[in-house]
């Protein structure tokens, strides 16, 4: 099942209906989800088609997605980004945004906080 699949799922069974705008959101953040797009981006791409929808309407729309499990928002250079790998990886920031799953690395960050790790965010030089 792909990324929009599981969100229409998610969506439906916490009783929200899959309304045009939000389907077209939910096809954006899964074509754009894997470059960190931030959140001006996603609602540019949406508005495109639907001129009428508010950024709040976008932002509570990517708050309910964040509290069904869907994805993450976080914070680069003041721009608020989409997070859509809910698996603990780290964020290596480099002018572009890439994943980095490394077991190791994220075990000895929980063992050294004692905290289960969501993301961590990497800028290199």
């Amino acid at each position: 099942m792909g990324w929009k699949e599981l969100a229409v799922s998610r969506l439906r069974e916490a009783g929200l209906r899959i309304t045009p705008q939000r389907m077209r959101l939910l096809e954006v953040i899964e074509r754009l989800g894997p470059s960190h797009p931030s959140l001006k981006r996603v609602f540019e791409e949406v508005r495109s088609e639907f001129p009428t929808i508010s950024f709040s309407t976008l932002y509570s729309n990517i708050l309910t997605m964040r509290d069904l499990g869907l994805l993450e928002i976080f914070q680069v250079n003041g721009e608020t980004r989409i997070e859509v790998n809910t698996r603990p990886h780290l964020n290596l920031i480099d002018g572009e945004i890439r994943d980095l799953e490394d077991p190791r690395i994220l075990e000895e960050i929980e063992r050294l906080t004692g905290r289960r790790v969501k993301f961590v965010n990497v800028y290199l030089e």
